[in-house]
């Protein structure tokens, strides 16, 4: 078998074995069937066969009844026992003409008047007469209450067959003669005649299993029987046998049928079921690859859910899941990361910041006491990276144990101003000019010096991303229910590696950058209530855009 179980997945080896399961009883049905109706078929044909054979049998029976009764008639004629007490071989003309009559039907040959040894004495018609051969003793012989029957004889040299039905002759209950009808043999085998369906159905005379004779009185030739008679005469049968091959037309028309109907139904389900198990195992096979991605840590894996029924309920339960696990997860690494974070900030805070506080006074006294100006530059030159190390050391801090935001209502026009007033130098310095648009009457509750904070530090980014001059562009507005504030810059913009790393704490693209604005910055925006989300195009710029909720009273116009 070219499939092997073992390498099947859980849905195919469920559909294999209903295949199975659905194959084995149209199996066993359409064999069940093809036997049945062969059986029904040969019932139906053997019964209604036999009670018809068995009704000719018996019209055969009132044929050699009927000749025994005129054979009781003329035995008891005075005339006939004369006959045989007299032993003239001449006939009373009373009696020559009564058996003159009688072979007049046209089933009776001739009427012998026997003697004890079965010679005849007298033949009427004379011209009938049978000359006996050696052949005449090994007819078969039958007595049936007194009633001798001889033969059948076939028909040879050109003479007819023909049976010989005889009843003794009695004088004082003892036998002096026979008296013999000669009747022609098709007379009662045409009796069969009804029977017969040319190369489908041929009645035969059996005697004693070894003489067949046809509906026309000739040598038969032996046959499968489909149905037989009683014995109507002692050895006598009417057998009915296949006469060709007509009769097994029906059934192998049935059994071919019914044959190509399981072939097709098989088939079908074959292909149906196989159909069935690729489709499902469509669906199924992105279930496992997406759990085995979680498994390994990777949650960008995604399920199509166009699935029917269940599996399509399955595939949106999964993608739920992963991302209700991925925010969990990275919920719990960036609590944990913080409170590490935290800790860590503060030992550093706190070993770093004494020395350097004293550093810092030992400088300013050195500096104060300095005459000459080369070393006063360098006095200067190390206060500004002592500054910057203080500025280091408050980012981390700020962003390992950032402080509660004080939520209230911030028109956010006025903190775009004052971020612009903040910033104009600097955009000016680099050839930046600054737009501001959108609704001026603007609300939204957060904490207005995180607000201020976050857009100062968007600004300043843009800023550093336009080495070669540019435009800052600020908007807000409602959008769907919500506060909208846009800043978008046309500087050398982000590929989609580096936007996958933005908000990792110390990821920097730029020389002296900590990498903790952005992170701070997303921070900010989700104590506040916000979502933020960055938008690039490499060599076209960056558009940063954040939701905020509306303040009480305000609608979206």
């Amino acid at each position: 078998m070219w499939l092997r179980l073992p390498q099947l997945n859980l849905a195919r080896r469920y559909l294999w074995g209903a295949l199975v399961a659905a194959l084995i009883p149209l199996v066993l049905i359409s064999v069940a069937y093809d036997r049945y109706s062969v059986n029904l078929l040969q019932t139906l044909v053997t019964n209604r066969l036999s009670s018809n054979v068995e009704a000719v049998a018996a019209r055969m029976s009132s044929y050699i009844s009927a000749h025994d009764t005129r054979l009781e008639n003329i035995a008891d004629l005075r005339d006939t026992t004369l006959f045989f007490e007299s032993q003239d071989p001449r006939i009373a003309d009373q009696l020559y003409d009564l058996l003159l009559l009688e072979v007049e039907s046209p089933d009776i040959y001739a009427i012998e008047l026997q003697g004890l040894d079965g010679t005849a004495l007298a033949t009427v018609p004379t011209s009938r007469a049978l000359t006996r051969s050696a052949e005449f003793s090994t007819l078969p012989f039958v007595e049936v209450d007194g009633t001798d029957i001889i033969g059948p004889a076939l028909p040879s040299n050109g003479r007819p067959g023909w049976i010989l039905i005889r009843r003794p002759v009695s004088r004082q209950q003892e036998v002096i003669g026979y008296v013999a009808i000669r009747s022609r043999l098709a007379s009662i085998t045409e009796l069969a005649g009804g029977l017969e369906e040319p190369g489908v159905l041929l009645p035969q005379l059996t005697v004693f299993d070894r003489i067949r004779v046809t509906p026309v009185g000739t040598e038969a030739s032996e046959g499968v029987v489909l149905a037989q008679s009683t014995q109507f005469i002692p050895g006598w049968r009417l057998n009915l046998v296949e006469g060709g091959s007509d009769l097994d037309e029906p059934r192998r028309r049935i059994r071919y049928l019914i044959l190509l109907l399981a072939i097709v139904s098989a088939v079908g389900l074959f292909f149906l079921f196989f159909k069935m198990s690729q489709r499902l195992s469509g669906y199924l096979t992105p279930l496992n690859t997406g759990a085995q991605a979680i498994a390994s840590g990777d949650f960008s894996v995604t399920v199509n859910e166009d699935g029917p029924g269940e599996l399509g309920a399955l595939a949106r339960s999964y993608n739920r899941m992963r991302e209700h696990l991925e925010k969990l997860i990275a919920s719990r690494v960036d609590s944990e990361r913080r409170a590490t974070l935290g800790d860590m900030a503060a030992g550093i805070a706190h070993e770093i910041r004494n020395p350097l506080t004293t550093v810092a006074a030992t400088l300013h006294g050195l500096s104060r006491g300095e005459k000459d100006a080369e070393r006063q530059d360098m006095y200067q030159i190390v206060g500004s990276e002592l500054d910057r190390v203080e500025e280091t050391i408050t980012e981390f801090v700020n962003f390992a144990k950032p402080r509660a935001p004080e939520i209230e209502e911030v028109l956010v026009r006025d903190v775009l101003k004052s971020v612009k007033t903040l910033i104009s130098a600097s955009a000016h310095e680099h050839a930046i000019t600054i737009s501001v648009s959108g609704d001026s009457t603007l609300r939204i509750n957060v904490d207005a010096a995180q607000l201020r904070q976050i857009i100062l530090n968007l600004s300043l980014n843009a800023i550093q991303a336009m080495t070669d001059g540019g435009q800052l562009r600020f908007r807000c507005y409602q959008d769907e229910g919500q506060a909208k504030l846009v800043v978008a810059d046309n500087g050398h913009g982000m590929d989609a590696s580096v936007l996958g790393k933005l908000f990792r704490p110390f990821f920097t693209t730029r020389s002296g950058g900590t990498g903790l604005g952005l992170p701070i910055t997303n921070q900010l925006v989700e104590a506040n209530g916000g979502k933020l989300h960055v938008a690039s195009v490499p060599g076209e710029g960056t558009t940063v855009s954040i939701h905020f909720p509306l303040a009480a009273g305000m609608r979206e116009t």
